[in-house]
């Protein structure tokens, strides 16, 4: 089976269901259009970018070069992460990057090792989709950790210096303060995962099917990125929790409010 073409008409007629959504936006002052239309152009440019360049990149299909794309793709998206967390770039900008970086090439070659054993495990068109998809779950989950994790740390600080003041450590005191942090982050991995093929037929098995790939393929395939994403996503957010709570705590327990951006 072929894959279905969508034209150049058909991405326009996609681009018009934008319309109403923008005139809702503007007729109810919800006040994002701005930022919907800034995403979308955006999305157009580096997508359209993306399917030039990605051509030659699989043409080539050169280890050392795939390795490089993959590390590019951690930079941004921690660029990218600590911007919405509101963190110091200069502070937290090598910490995030080692954060997603570690998780994410130790699960891509386990993934091309293990599951799909391939002989290539740099092989261009498995490794960089699925760093990809990765990089996108973990970029949600680090945001919505640290943010979370900061928030919680400054609307209860009383709490915490209570907890100190009774002797707790800092690890003891930040307890309550991390784990609601992760499981705010994962809850929606945990939530896709229990309802996959309930309610959602997930991206690559949908991906695949379209393709034209046995469903069955498509199915184990899914599975196993869900687990991958899962236990990156985890992973990456422990770190990045480990590493912010080091930088953003002085040696008396303190909490450091410069290394956040006003």
């Amino acid at each position: 089976m072929n894959t279905p073409n969508i034209s150049i008409s058909g991405i326009v007629a996609g681009l018009l269901l934008l319309a109403p959504v923008v005139l809702v936006v503007w007729s109810l002052k919800l006040g994002f259009n701005k930022k919907l239309l800034l995403a979308v152009g955006r999305m157009l440019v580096q997508l359209g970018f993306v399917a030039v360049y990605l051509i030659y990149i699989f043409k080539l299909d050169n280890p050392f070069i795939n390795i490089v794309y993959v590390f590019m793709m951690v930079f941004f998206a921690a660029l990218s992460g600590i911007k919405n967390s509101s963190m110091r770039l200069r502070s937290f900008l090598w910490s995030t990057v080692l954060a997603m970086l570690l998780p994410t090439l130790f699960t891509l070659i386990y993934f091309n090792l293990f599951i799909t054993q391939l002989s290539n495990i740099f092989k261009a068109n498995i490794f960089i989709p699925i760093a990809g998809m990765m990089l996108g779950n973990i970029l949600k989950s680090n945001i919505v950790a640290l943010k979370t994790f900061f928030s919680q740390v400054q609307t209860q600080e009383k709490v915490y210096q209570y907890l100190l003041a009774m002797g707790a450590s800092r690890r003891e005191a930040l307890q309550p303060f991390f784990k609601e942090a992760v499981q705010t982050a994962m809850a929606p991995t945990i939530a896709t995962m229990a309802t996959a093929g309930l309610v959602s037929l997930p991206g690559v098995m949908t991906g695949q099917i379209i393709g034209g790939s046995d469903p069955s393929l498509a199915v184990r395939y899914q599975i196993m990125v869900m687990v991958i994403i899962f236990f990156t996503g985890l992973a990456s957010i422990l770190l990045q929790l480990f590493f912010a709570i080091r930088q953003c705590f002085d040696k008396h327990d303190q909490f450091d409010k410069s290394m956040l951006e006003k």
